[in-house]
């Protein structure tokens, strides 16, 4: 026990290390996005919630930071430091709270720990708490909810409120958050179908109980734009649609002298203007294709830690990057090994509940995703879906080098073929990232990097 103590202890010490770190480097300047809230925050203190006039953003995260800054007298850079360590607060509860549900379940320690390293020493994540942006704590309610859904007590109504209030405020924070509810009822079903143990009216009432967050929302765009909408009035969704037929990822540059939008240019569509990626279906299949995937290939590759560019050729690039690259190579070896292990039928039920829930959320959610033009902030949640997968990874490597500790011949020569492996395909990864880079005609990796 003194032992696990111990490491816990070092895991958040270093985590918090770096929290100062980064909230030493914004917490006196905020841009664009961040800007934009604050600003709301403030139309919020001065007019009042239901006087809130935007139709491009929700009024939850504003309200959270309005909250917050009367308690700071009003001061930008109190408010951001206090509204930092807030967000790093419910980060670090729900990593945590990942860690003891998935460590259970596994009832491995090196698995729990897997998740707390790979959960609370993440730069990207760690980075994202020190900015006044939405996506970290939408992240983390979308996997609260999904927590109570895979190991609340359902014989308890609380349990019904953390679903539904967790899910709901995600919505509320981050509108693309809306793709949960409808997988989240549908599991629902899918755990009373296995379990016969979900409340149906316990959870209707519930959801409709806690669907008055969505009512500010839905007020202030009746009173303003006569939209019966509890989300945005403008279509958002249809803007960065149209645009991802035409770009592979985007990013915002705050190096002085560069212009701050950073298109990554799709090679197969010249026209910026050009149709939505669903039309491209129909008009070029094959640039539908490259394009879809290179999405779908972006989102999981964050590149830059930084959200807003400083810097093109920061070294912490790379080995952000390295850091991402063996999560995921793990992440999706231990998601093919707990789904033979499901078929095998050698997990329990609540295994295969679990699985149901996290690879359905993710697969859903990554479509989803690949029709937009993505910001690397974008896969957060995923890379919390896939936290179960990479401690059940870590495990199986361990137990596998441990049993072939007799035959140490064969157990090396796998391994080192399994590390080669990983190093190549490591490397194809850094290639094809670099590569996107290219295409914004501003950054070129590979002739920095002298190669």
């Amino acid at each position: 026990m003194f032992v696990k103590q111990w490491k816990n202890i070092t895991i958040f010490f270093l985590s918090i290390l770096m929290f100062f770190y980064y909230l030493r480097t914004n917490y006196n300047v905020s841009y664009y996005d961040e800007a934009g809230y604050m600003n709301l925050s403030k139309a919020i203190l001065e007019n009042g919630l239901f006087s809130l006039i935007s139709d491009l953003r929700t009024y939850l995260y504003p309200l959270v930071i309005s909250i917050i800054s009367i308690f700071t007298d009003g001061d930008p850079f109190v408010i951001k430091v206090v509204v930092s360590i807030f967000q790093y607060v419910i980060y670090s509860y729900t990593i945590l709270k990942l860690a003891k549900y998935f460590g259970n379940y596994h009832n491995n320690n090196l698995a729990y720990y897997s998740v707390l390293c790979f959960g609370l020493l993440n730069p990207y994540f760690i980075h994202a708490t020190t900015l006044l942006l939405t996506d970290m704590l939408a992240s983390c309610f979308i996997l609260l909810a999904l927590s109570s859904l895979m190991f609340g007590d359902f014989g308890k109504k609380i349990t019904y409120f953390q679903i539904f209030g967790y899910i709901n405020a995600s919505v509320m924070i981050r509108p693309s958050s809306l793709i949960f509810i409808p997988i989240v009822l549908l599991l629902l079903f899918v755990r009373n179908y296995m379990f016969k143990d979900v409340r149906i009216w316990t959870s209707i009432l519930s959801f409709l109980a806690l669907s008055v967050l969505f009512f500010p929302q839905l007020f202030n765009n009746v009173k303003y734009y006569n939209d019966w909408n509890p989300l945005l009035h403008a279509n958002l969704y249809e803007f960065q649609s149209n645009l991802a037929a035409s770009n592979l990822k985007y990013g915002t540059v705050v190096i002085p002298g560069e212009h701050p939008k950073l298109f990554y240019a799709s090679p197969f569509v010249e026209s910026m203007e050009a149709e939505s990626i669903y039309s491209l279906i129909f008009t070029d299949f094959f640039a539908f294709l490259i394009t879809y995937l290179s999405h779908l290939f972006g989102v999981l590759d964050w590149g830059y830690i930084q959200i807003y560019i400083s810097n093109f050729y920061p070294p912490s690039r790379i080995l952000g990057s390295l850091f991402l690259y063996v999560f995921w190579i793990v992440s999706f070896y231990g998601l093919a090994s707990f789904l033979k292990s499901c078929k095998e039928k050698k997990e329990q039920k609540i295994g295969v509940f679990i699985a149901l829930t996290l690879s359905t959320s993710f697969i859903l959610y990554w479509a989803f995703l690949g029709t937009t033009i993505i910001e690397s902030r974008f896969g957060y949640p995923l890379y919390l879906l896939m936290l179960f997968y990479f401690a059940y990874g870590v495990k199986r490597i361990v137990e596998y080098i441990q049993i072939h500790q007799r035959n140490a011949t064969i157990s090396m020569l796998k391994l080192s073929i399994s590390i080669l492996f990983s190093i190549g395909l490591v490397l194809v990864i850094f290639y094809l990232s670099f590569l996107m880079d290219y295409q914004t005609g501003r950054i070129n990796w590979i002739n920095w990097l002298g190669l």
